[in-house]
């Protein structure tokens, strides 16, 4: 099965949910790269997809959100990008047990680019070349592209991406701005879906971002009108809430559900859920719309 055997029926199919708040759970210590726990601490991350497999995800994204050179940098791991991406793709696959589809997840590198920053469109596609390589290497089987508010860095990352032949899919992250939603850098979801299309994504879709699945649901109808490339979903466990200087994501499975349902009438195929999200609402989002 690849992923369009995978999008070819009537019902959505499932994507994982949240690593990085898992890991904390597991003892991974606020500040340190979720990335760090392929090379020390696999176990846990193999449990963690393991879990969401069980749960019924279809598709795994691999731990390597921060995996590129910029993101390494400067957690002080630059040596390791190699070693990093390769062993995420082999826990994912250990983990996949060949029942779910083994996705290379590439996300922002932190930087900005010209004016806003130094970084230039070229600095990011070579960044992403790097580390797609590495994954595609590795075996994955699609690319997943995530939280990204800049078009130029997310056209760099597709473009980079499609460098090797697999399916592509590119996701941008929305805030509630002006009675709208807006990524960061004032992109519009109907904006997302055009310039990500026209960059050559495959699949196009938001996910983490201020908002609720609800809300999701209209970016995402949004974006439908934009395009006729599949759309994906993968939405917090709720709006973050700050308590004791730490985000929490307080949306319970049955919640988290009841807006996904929303998401999924608004035309997304393919679901799944970002931070706060654990394999309880994978298993239930499963259950009640697979």
């Amino acid at each position: 099965m690849d992923i369009w055997g995978l999008l070819s029926g009537d019902r959505p199919a499932f994507l994982d949910g949240a690593m990085g708040t898992e890991l904390i759970k597991r003892g991974l210590r606020l500040g340190d790269p979720p990335e760090l726990w392929n090379l020390e601490g696999p176990e846990k991350v193999l449990e963690v997809q393991r879990a969401y497999v069980e749960a019924g995800a279809q598709v795994l994204l691999t731990n390597t959100f921060g995996g590129n050179r910029p993101k390494l940098r400067r957690a002080g791991m630059e040596e390791k990008l190699e070693e990093v991406n390769r062993r995420a793709v082999e826990i994912a696959k250990e983990a996949s047990g060949g029942r779910a589809l083994v996705a290379g997840n590439l996300g922002p590198t932190g930087e900005f680019v010209e004016p806003y920053g130094t970084s230039s469109e070229e600095d990011f596609y070579r960044a992403f070349v790097e580390q797609a390589e590495v994954l595609a290497s590795s075996g994955v089987d699609l690319f997943v592209i995530e939280t990204m508010s800049d078009l130029k860095e997310v056209g760099a990352a597709v473009r980079a991406c499609r460098e090797f032949g697999l399916p592509v899919a590119a996701s941008m992250s929305f805030e509630p701005a002006g009675g709208g939603f807006r990524t960061m850098m004032g992109v519009k979801p109907q904006d997302a879906a055009r310039a990500l299309e026209e960059a050559g994504a495959d699949m196009v879709g938001t996910n983490c971002g201020g908002i609720s699945p609800e809300e999701m649901a209209q970016v995402v109808a949004e974006m439908g009108s934009a395009t006729q490339r599949p759309i994906f979903a993968e939405p917090n466990a709720g709006r973050p809430e700050l308590v004791d200087g730490r985000a929490v994501y307080k949306l319970s499975p049955e919640e988290f559900v009841e807006g996904m349902r929303k998401v999924a009438e608004a035309g997304a195929k393919l679901l799944g859920g970002c931070c706060g999200t654990t394999p309880e609402h994978i298993r239930l989002l499963v259950r009640k719309l697979g």
